[in-house]
């Protein structure tokens, strides 16, 4: 199994601010179940805002996450990534990135 002991939260606001902790994580971004995002931050709750007030409101989006210790963040993202295959996306546009954050070339704008 990719995830531990994630959680699955609708990609809304009203969900971020009741459901997702103010810890430290790794996370996904699905659409049904294509994952576009997979991160890690130090505080799950604030990032997921800031990564929703960049997005459109009209996908149907769902947020996976785990609550992890800051120093195994790095170490359980990057198994992740492994399990599902992927990599991080390159050639994001400067004003579309957040620190910490790999867009998936689905969310990248396409020129």
């Amino acid at each position: 199994m990719v995830w531990e002991k994630a959680q699955i939260v609708a990609f809304t606001r009203i969900e971020i601010v009741a459901r997702v902790p103010s810890e430290s994580g790794v996370f996904a971004i699905m659409e049904q179940d294509q994952c576009l995002l997979v991160a890690d931050t130090w505080n799950l709750k604030a990032r997921l805002l800031d990564l929703a007030n960049l997005l459109d409101g009209e996908r149907q989006l769902s947020i996976l996450y785990e609550p992890c210790p800051d120093d195994q963040r790095d170490v359980r993202k990057a198994a992740v990534l492994n399990k599902l295959g992927q990599s991080a996306a390159t050639g994001q546009p400067p004003d579309r990135i957040l620190p910490g954050l790999n867009l998936r070339d689905s969310l990248t704008p396409s020129a």
